[in-house]
């Protein structure tokens, strides 16, 4: 009996090389994939067999030939199912859905209506997905796994991550189960930054790169840490929080940490914090470029406006964003003494301000920290996100047990 599991165990494990070997090398044919895994000729014909079978590999056509028989080249059924992945954020979501090797066929985004409420940005989400699947001719049993990208925190430990209050309160909506309602599965939650580091280390400037910090500029304040090629969750998986460090030992007395509330760094540098700063200097100063750039309206300040400000040489702006700076320029050196990283990415809104905020960063530090890392923006912005998104499904797919 033991010897009978030992043996499935075996061809198990055979497939599993095969299929990875076809799909890492495509087009090959069994006379490569002998010679890659070293599998004799007879059991590799055997399992190519069992794969063509399982629909999960395809003949496609005739190999070159150095001299006698042409040989049958053979290829991953790429198409067979599909991933689905779709981020929300604050202010809008985006939906891409993959072939199984993870190249994104369909993609569309949107931005949320102003004040809507969680419930509402899920119906909106529900409703484009489905039309997104309809256009592409995918029906929802084709969905392999699926994920939904968030910004949030992890406050309980094995508790899966827990969305920021939307519209100032936590409307504690269960967003597995609404969608798991019309796409007949369960469906990964997913940390948006964390995984947007994992899409730069697939497709992005992490690539080749071992040990890596992933700053994501947005609402809030986020990063991700890579340590030997690999996310580090933490013990908790809460690793990455630097919106909750301690500035000086005054806040370190006075503040205690509130999970659905901003961290201490977060209220001197966020999105939110910074476009706070820039409606207290417009009341102060009417006179300011922050407050003509939105036509006199304080309301629709925000933190792209300071920026825009400050590169027009406003004053005002420029002192809010050095002052923020500061607090920020000061966590991110503790960081890089305690991490030693190779490489700093900067993703999230704030990038796209481009060498602008480069300028804020990388002088500052340099007499700060032992050794000074490569410090560059995310050239994948938003879909840094999704490409790691659904890279985490192909990680947790096993594709001989689930296609």
């Amino acid at each position: 009996m033991l010897e009978k599991k030992s043996q499935s165990d075996i061809k198990v494990n055979n497939l599993n090389l095969v299929l990875k070997t076809i799909i890492k090398n495509e087009p090959l044919s069994r006379a490569d994939i002998v010679r890659l895994t070293k599998i004799s000729k007879p059991t590799v014909s055997n399992l190519i067999d069992e794969l063509i079978q399982r629909n999960l590999i395809s003949e496609i056509g005739i190999g070159k030939s150095s001299g006698g028989r042409k040989p049958i080249l053979l290829k991953f059924n790429n198409t067979k199912n599909f991933f689905l992945a779709f981020e929300m954020g604050r202010g809008g979501y985006r939906i891409a859905v993959s072939d199984l090797k993870g190249k994104i066929l369909h993609k569309s985004s949107s931005e949320f209506s102003p004040n809507i409420t969680l419930k509402e940005k899920l119906e909106e989400i529900k409703k484009s997905i489905i039309e997104l699947l309809k256009r592409a001719n995918i029906s929802t049993n084709l969905i392999t796994k699926s994920i939904c990208l968030t910004p949030g925190i992890y406050v309980e430990k094995d508790k899966e991550l827990k969305l920021l209050p939307y519209n100032g309160k936590n409307e504690h909506y269960d967003i597995k189960e609404y969608f798991k309602s019309f796409l007949k599965q369960d469906l990964y939650l997913g940390h948006a930054t964390k995984l947007s580091l994992l899409g730069e280390k697939i497709a992005g400037k992490a690539r080749g790169h071992k040990n890596v910090i992933y700053i994501d500029f947005a609402y809030g304040l986020g990063t991700s840490i890579m340590i030997d090629g690999k996310l580090y969750y933490g013990s908790f998986n809460s690793a990455g929080e630097i919106g909750y460090f301690y500035s000086s030992i005054e806040e370190f007395r006075n503040n205690d940490i509130k999970p659905y509330e901003f961290g201490t760094l977060e209220k001197h540098i966020s999105g939110k914090s910074i476009a706070e700063k820039g409606k207290e200097s417009a009341i102060k100063k009417p006179e300011s470029k922050i407050l003509s750039l939105t036509d006199g309206n304080i309301d629709r300040i925000t933190a792209k406006t300071v920026f825009q400000a400050a590169k027009m040489g406003d004053i005002s702006a420029i002192l809010i964003l050095k002052e923020s700076f500061d607090y920020f320029n000061m966590a991110l050196s503790n960081l890089i003494n305690l991490l030693s990283p190779e490489l700093i990415i900067l993703g999230g809104g704030f990038s796209k301000s481009g060498d602008f905020l480069l300028n804020l960063i990388k002088g500052e530090i340099h007499d700060k920290v032992l050794f000074t890392p490569e410090i560059v923006l995310s050239t994948l912005q938003e879909d840094a996100s999704i490409i790691g998104g659904i890279h985490y499904l192909i990680e947790k797919t096993d594709f001989l047990k689930e296609l």
